[in-house]
């Protein structure tokens, strides 16, 4: 027995003209949602930016023991630069004078503080392990403009990588030497 196909011709000259009636529909649809929606307001409360101070750390215990806070983020308050060490580092003492590395990482520059050797800052960071290959990482970047700065970093064991930076407003110098 023979399949007797019959034909599509009545479907096909339907397809037009409901694809038109479909787009009118979508269209209306459209502007209805346009004439009819009413604005509103997204309101967002903004919650004021503190200046909180990471993990405060008394200078005195940070310097018992540097490499136990090695990973973690903290902040130490009245540091007293000894000396810079190129654009981006600076000395300080700790409190049995022995000279310890700061290394500023750009949005610390960026805070417009001016770094001077014997001023006194506020810095939070992370305390870092001092390695070959941040030694040279830091001087790609130009870190060490003059031949013995290298070589000064080098004697650090670990160094705070300083994120943010403050004046120290009134406060005591807790690293004096």
């Amino acid at each position: 027995m023979a399949t007797v196909l019959k034909s599509r011709a009545g479907a096909a000259k339907l397809g037009t003209p409901l694809m038109i009636l479909c787009f009118l529909a979508i269209g209306g649809f459209l502007y209805w949602l346009s004439v009819t929606a009413e604005p509103t307001e997204v309101v967002v409360e903004e919650e004021p930016e503190e200046d909180v101070a990471v993990n405060v750390v008394a200078f005195a215990d940070f310097s018992a023991g540097t490499s136990s806070y090695i990973g973690e983020e903290i902040t130490l308050e009245g540091i007293s630069v000894s000396s810079l060490l190129g654009p981006q580092g600076a000395w300080t003492s700790l409190e049995n004078g022995t000279p310890y590395l700061l290394r500023f990482m750009e949005s610390a520059l960026a805070d417009s503080v001016e770094i001077v050797s014997g001023g006194s800052i506020n810095v939070t960071g992370s305390v870092v392990a001092m390695s070959d290959s941040i030694l040279d990482a830091w001087e790609a970047v130009g870190g060490f403009p003059q031949a013995g700065d290298r070589m000064q970093a080098e004697f650090a064991l670990d160094f705070i990588e300083v994120i943010s930076v403050s004046d120290a407003q009134g406060g005591s110098d807790d690293s004096s030497s």
